[in-house]
């Protein structure tokens, strides 16, 4: 009865203290002051019926009436005023950098510029557009984009962003009313969006602005277009536009790495997310979510080096670890949760559009009747079981040959050098270099495979990509790893293999992931202007004919034309790496440590460490990575917990190796001795499924505010059909009864 009151949350009477609960999360006022729908028809009404000689002072009156609104700097502009009003706007943050290839046609060009500015009834967006000023030293043509405040609104009404309220609930943005969603009395208009918001928003219309029927080619090209398909990803897919990045705002990536950076000070998530957006935000809190975890088993670490002269401790710490990483990752899911709520990501779904680079043939699409690239899936599973397997195996065989091939190295330098010699770790150190350098290796070549499988969405391609990523990096992390445990079954050599892996494999992918970007950073623009041709005085005729369409330039002495040449050339950050670098770590942690009980020592030390180097070089080397909106790790999640079911096998595999637990099954036959440790093997996957029933993956104030967000929308919407039944009443009879008294 319990579960099924559980699942049943919007018919539930919440407990008293459940808004004391939920504010006491948030942080905000608990006074519920929601608008009916009729208000917000009223406000929208009014804002349609306002003269545009007028409109500022009746905007001004509304806000009175309707509660102190700080607009800031923002000039309102309504949105049917379109692409003048927009040109009119002077240029403010430059939320994209959009660079065409050196032999992109100008009428080409000109064309994708006047979609961008265009009148969204022209199939437009109404965006603002600055040409970079050319220099002797200009490659290719490169613009500057922006919107207006009022204009980002727009959008964000248009894409359903869940934002903050007065009440403290997150419910869709409304620009009907705009004061509802200024929760602080400091808050002006631009405070609603962080910039990861508008460079979503700018991304999202750059990518919305789609193909008409009587538009079937891009101008000057040969880059075929159908109906409804995104114009900004077919020039990106044909490599017309080269590069789609943003610029660093410096003020703001300033007053972020100064707190980021300090190691005294507990990482700034909230502010990680407004600026890079939640995917970032997402990692860096699992990344410190995971430190903090690492404590636990660090003092049993300490607990059973301490411990292990005296009495064997395998067996506690086997179950120990089983334990601990589950409620690690049940607990994470709770979290990740409460992120996405606050964020107001909880309620997104992943949209089935065709990511940049999926390819097939024109054919109507089934649910729409548009045409739309169709690529058959058979072909898409060819190449995953005939081509990007096979592959896969081979590799993992090469991984398997220099495993083998390191212990007859060593075994030979053992009859060389004797037994105790220290050049016997140098095959365990060329291992580790060899498995540092082949992730780089396995990632593009899981990329490679990927794209040659063409998943039609970026969520398949991205689940795809992980997968392999996980089974090459499984091979070469650790089957060594299960080779001495299992085969040779030496736990001493085991030991010795872990360690040096572990903190050989950490120091090297430290390094070079800050060496990398900040060497790329200090000789890359020097670089480039010694190799690279500049193109200038072709250029310059395509810029005068710019100057035709009215398309402005932006200024010489423009700090963000500097900005933008010094960033251009930086490295691109994604968060595959990182990911892949924790699974790789929360692996060894796992699998084999209840025989090395300091691995989560050196795990929680080089975390503590890297959570610092990775603020320091996002901010400071790194362009500004896209910000992506996520309501978790995705594909990572299964990737952790994989690795926690197969750690069981491991754990009871060595735990069945144990000479403690050889002694006491002494009396056992092989049959028996084998089927208890089964038993044993099965009453711990019980156990993790135990826990995983236990401990819900969303807390319980975010489903009561989910509840309550989803109760007042019902109310609001019974409110404006009773009204709206009233009105249709009342001039149905008030017109009979007119007619009547007429006739009488």
């Amino acid at each position: 009865m319990e579960d099924l009151k559980e699942n049943l949350i919007p018919n539930l009477h919440f407990a008293e203290n459940d808004e004391e609960e939920l504010a006491e999360e948030i942080g905000l006022p608990r006074r519920p002051t929601i608008p009916s729908m009729m208000q917000r028809n009223s406000q929208i009404n009014l804002l349609e019926q306002l003269d545009q000689s007028g409109e500022q002072n009746k905007l001004n009156e509304l806000r009175q009436r309707k509660g102190t609104v700080r607009f800031g700097r923002t000039k309102a502009v309504r949105p049917e005023e379109g692409k003048n009003a927009a040109a009119d706007e002077p240029f403010g943050e430059s939320l994209m950098v959009l660079e065409l290839s050196e032999s992109a046609p100008v009428e080409a060009i000109q064309w994708i510029v006047d979609k961008i500015r265009g009148r969204r009834v022209d199939g437009g967006m109404e965006l603002i557009v600055r040409t970079e000023p050319l220099s002797k030293d200009s490659q290719t043509t490169i613009f500057h984009i922006s919107a207006t405040h009022m204009k980002l609104l727009e959008i964000a009404d248009d894409m359903g962003f869940m934002k903050r309220t007065k009440t403290g609930i997150i419910r869709n943005f409304n620009v009907a009313c705009l004061d509802e969603f200024l929760y602080d009395e400091h808050m002006s208009l631009e405070d609603i969006l962080t910039p990861a918001d508008r460079q979503i928003i700018v991304k999202h219309a750059l990518e919305s602005i789609k193909a008409a029927d009587d538009e079937h080619r891009i101008p000057g090209t040969k880059i075929i277009l159908y109906h409804g398909q995104s114009i900004i990803q077919a020039a990106q897919s044909a490599e017309l536009i080269t590069n789609l990045y943003s610029l660093h705002d410096k003020r703001k990536l300033k007053e972020l790495r100064h707190r980021w950076t300090k190691p005294t000070h507990v990482q700034p998530i909230d502010e990680i997310r407004d600026y890079f957006g939640e995917s970032v935000g997402m990692y860096f809190s699992f990344l410190g979510f995971y430190t903090y975890a690492l404590v636990v088993p660090t003092v049993f670490g300490f607990l059973q080096l301490g411990l292990s002269e005296e009495t064997e401790t395998v067996p506690f710490f086997c179950v120990f670890y089983v334990v601990w990483m589950k409620v690690f990752l049940e607990l994470w899911k709770r979290k990740s949760s409460s992120h996405a709520y606050r964020w107001g990501t909880v309620t997104m779904t992943n949209l089935d559009e065709p990511r940049v680079g999926y390819y097939g043939k024109l054919a109507r699409d089934p649910i729409t009747g548009k045409w739309t690239p169709q690529y058959p899936k058979w072909k898409t599973y060819v190449q995953m079981y005939c081509v990007t397997a096979p592959i896969i195996l081979l590799c993992m065989g090469i991984a398997a040959f220099v495993t083998i091939f390191q212990f007859y190295v060593e075994a030979y330098l053992a009859e060389l050098f004797g037994p105790d010699a220290y050049i016997l770790y140098l095959p365990s150190v060329v291992n580790a270099i060899y498995i540092a350098v082949s992730t780089l290796a396995y990632d593009r070549l899981a990329t490679y495979l990927t794209d040659k499988e063409n998943h039609r969405t970026q969520s398949q391609y991205e689940r795809h990509r992980v997968n392999k990523l996980i089974v090459l990096e499984f091979v070469n992390n650790f089957l060594c790893l299960f080779y001495i445990a299992f085969i040779l079954q030496d736990m001493k050599m085991l030991k010795t293999q872990l360690m040096m892996q572990l903190i050989v494999l950490q120091f090297l992918q430290n390094v070079f992931e800050n060496l990398y970007p900040y060497l790329k950073k200090k000789v890359g623009l020097k670089i480039v202007r010694m190799f690279v041709k500049s193109n200038y005085e072709r250029l310059q005729q395509a810029h005068q004919s710019y100057d035709e369409i009215g398309l402005r330039s932006l200024d010489d002495d423009d700090p963000r034309v500097i900005q933008n040449r010094k960033e251009a050339i930086l490295e691109e950050y994604n968060t595959y790496d990182d990911y892949l670098e924790l699974y790789i770590q929360f692996g060894y942690v796992v699998l084999f440590s209840s025989v090395a009980p300091l691995t989560a020592f050196w795990a929680i030390l080089n975390n503590v460490i890297e959570i610092r180097l990775d603020a320091y070089k996002l901010c400071s080397f790194f362009k500004r990575p896209f910000a992506r909106r996520t309501k978790n790790i995705g594909a990572w999640q299964l990737a952790f917990e994989t690795l926690a079911v197969i750690s069981i096998l491991t754990n009871c595999g060595i735990l069945y190796l144990s000479p403690q637990m050889r002694e006491l099954g002494a009396g056992f036959s092989r049959e028996s001795y084998t089927l208890t440790f089964l038993i044993i093997e099965h009453v711990l996957l019980g156990l993790t499924w135990f826990i995983y029933k236990a401990i819900p993956d969303t807390p319980h104030w975010v489903r009561v505010a989910l509840a309550k967000a989803e109760h007042e929308s019902r109310q609001a919407l019974k409110r404006e059909n009773a009204q709206r039944s009233r009105n249709v009443l009342f001039r149905r009879f008030r017109s009979v009864y007119d007619t009547h008294s007429m006739m009488n």
